[in-house]
């Protein structure tokens, strides 16, 4: 499945009209099927798509440890991913039987407001990140997305250890280019505590509570964040940085991660 598709159309440039073929980022929908049960459909980029499920799943809550994973499979054709887990939590049935429609591109489903024991206080040192940290890191996000170039359709999400881009994911919708970034992640091995949210979209709730559960102690967005993810942000000890374009930048909450002075 390709992350773009070439569409003709007319191309208006003041008095100018003509037909181009331009490239448009590709959506799909993709099922998830949980243990033999359908659990969700995501509208989303058909790329890194076992990286989206299991993002999805940690960010859920429903999976938590890498040895639960017992079979994980993509069928392209059917555009389903099948995964099967063991040790799932005793109530996760019931933890899916509240839906809601999220703001997300699409108008996702998500789970997320039904708050577990997994949204805890992040307790990180500080200071992680200076000024000129978060300006080279900008400088790098903002450039390595190809397919950002090619179409303007898409969101991006990064993983930093404070220095450098370790791990780099891009959708159409920005929560499932935050899940696709912690799926990979965790499928290597590579733990996101103390490490860096880097997203391009605005910053709901819903990507403040994923950033929670998968204990980014900063988040940082070209974008602006909702009333509802700076509470969020205050609660679970998340430093939230929004704005964050060139040298400027508005910092929402837990300022002390960021040193401040040169």
């Amino acid at each position: 499945m390709e992350p773009k598709q070439d569409t003709l159309i007319l191309k208006i440039s003041g008095t100018n009209v003509e037909g181009v073929v331009d490239k448009v980022a590709t959506e799909l929908p993709i099922r998830l099927i949980l243990n033999g049960k359908p659990l969700v459909t995501l509208l989303c980029t058909p790329t890194e798509l076992e990286e989206l499920a299991v993002g999805f799943l940690l960010s859920e809550g429903i999976l938590r440890k890498r040895s639960s994973i017992n079979k994980m499979a993509v069928d392209e054709k059917e555009a389903v991913v099948r995964i099967e887990l063991s040790e799932l939590p005793a109530d996760w049935e019931t933890m899916f039987e509240k839906k809601t429609i999220s703001s997300g591109c699409g108008r996702g489903i998500t789970f997320t407001n039904n708050r577990t024991e997994l949204d805890r206080k992040i307790d990180a040192p500080v200071p992680l990140l200076t000024l000129g940290d978060i300006r080279k890191l900008l400088i790098l996000f903002r450039t390595i997305s190809t397919l950002y170039l090619e179409t303007g359709g898409v969101h991006s999400a990064a993983l930093s250890d404070g220095k450098e881009i370790l791990f780099f994911s891009e959708d159409i919708g920005r929560h499932n280019a935050v899940d696709k970034l912690i799926g990979k992640a965790f499928l290597k091995s590579v733990s996101v505590e103390n490490k860096i949210l880097l997203t391009s979209g605005r910053v709901t709730s819903e990507i403040m509570t994923k950033a929670g559960r998968n204990r980014f102690p900063i988040l940082i967005s070209r974008a602006a964040p909702s009333c509802m993810a700076i509470s969020y942000a205050e609660d679970m000890g998340i430093t939230l940085i929004g704005f964050a374009r060139g040298d400027r930048m508005n910092i929402y909450t837990w300022p002390n991660r960021i040193k401040l002075s040169p």
